[in-house]
């Protein structure tokens, strides 16, 4: 097992439908000492950002033990499962933002095509790559026939069935809106600026010219209002809901079964859950099935988590409980459930709440 500022540190890898990759580094933690933490790293995190982002957790966490002011918490032993799982960013930035007038509409469809080929590379199952390879095929004329886009719609999101549907999240009103009627309401980008970029998930930018004003090139805001423009956005939308779904997939399936074996191996473990954004959705979604096999945990920390305010609440405002109630109603955790947010969260404070609604 690792060693990273003092503790133990062990990697647990989770392929999109929540199996983990390598039991013998499950079996690390069950052998470690003391209490474990498992954290789990959100939206745009590959290996490398994710590492580092727990790096960060646990320099601060240390220097926290070490100062005296916590002397509970400084004399147990603390084992770290850092959870990495396939998160994929959509696109943020479109070049320089601008596109030569002339070659609009051939630009527009070959960068939608190579979004949809991205796309296709985070799915696992053949079935769901065929469905947008024909959503590929339909892209020729799609801007003068609204039955294409309805198909078109109709086929990428085909990906995101058999997830379980949460009413505060607005899934199931995407899924009920004409293909045609869904790309004219995306003709205003659901990327919005907010100040600069960084690979933590927390903040991005999307900085663009407005043109040269001589028609040799449009800004993106045409861009946006073009029919690939809004293909674009919506692409980026499935995307966001994808990444959602299979976020909460990891946590109640794979994280949820690696707690389980946990306090099988070890009875009396103190485990804590701790994630970051789609990580929060991760964790929230490992104590939900925790609940239903009435297992619990020593706490739940969610760190401006990734989604609906109303998920841990009773009533939405028209009688629907969040996705996430039971974590509350079951007492799945024996400590305190901890859930902060940040003004500097423009992730899930704009573009979550602009893709969600």
């Amino acid at each position: 097992m690792e060693s990273r500022h003092g503790f133990n540190f062990a990697r647990l890898h989770f392929d999109a439908g929540g199996t983990l990759q390598d039991p013998a580094s499950l079996d690390e933690v069950k052998a470690a000492d003391g209490d474990v933490i498992l954290i789990a790293h959100g939206f745009r995190n590959d290996e490398n950002d994710a590492t580092s982002l727990y790096d960060r957790f646990l320099s601060t966490f240390r220097d926290h033990l070490t100062s005296g002011a916590f002397p509970i918490a400084a004399a147990r032993t603390h084992t770290f499962a850092g959870i990495y799982w396939p998160s994929k960013p959509f696109q943020e930035s479109f070049g320089d933002g601008t596109v030569q007038a002339v070659d609009a509409e051939t630009a527009g469809k070959e960068a939608v095509r190579a979004q949809i080929e991205d796309l296709k590379a985070a799915l696992d199952v053949p079935e769901q790559r065929a469905k947008l390879d024909e959503a590929i095929a339909l892209l020729e004329g799609i801007g003068d026939s609204a039955g294409a886009q309805d198909q078109f719609v109709s086929k990428v999101l085909s990906i995101l069935e058999g997830a379980p549907d949460d009413p505060t999240e607005g899934g199931d009103r995407i899924r009920a809106t004409e293909g045609s009627v869904l790309l004219d309401k995306l003709k205003v980008p659901i990327i919005v600026p907010s100040g600069n970029s960084d690979s933590e998930g927390g903040t991005l930018s999307l900085d663009a010219p407005a043109g040269d004003g001589e028609g040799g090139t449009q800004g993106i805001g045409s861009f946006f209002g073009s029919i690939f423009g809004r293909i674009g956005q919506f692409l980026n939308l499935t995307t966001w809901y994808l990444m959602k779904n299979r976020s909460g997939a990891v946590g109640a399936a794979g994280v949820a079964q690696a707690v389980r074996d946990l306090t099988a191996a070890r009875p009396g473990i103190r485990v804590h859950l701790v994630g970051h954004s789609l990580g929060g959705r991760l964790m929230a979604g490992c104590a939900k099935s925790l609940a239903e096999t009435h297992h619990r945990v020593e706490s739940l920390t969610l760190l401006e988590a990734a989604f609906s305010h109303y998920g841990v609440s009773p009533n939405n405002g028209k009688g629907v409980a969040g996705f996430f109630r039971e974590v509350v109603e079951s007492g799945v955790g024996a400590g305190p459930l901890i859930a902060t947010f940040s003004a500097q969260d423009t992730v899930v404070g704009r573009v979550y709440a602009v893709a969600s609604r």
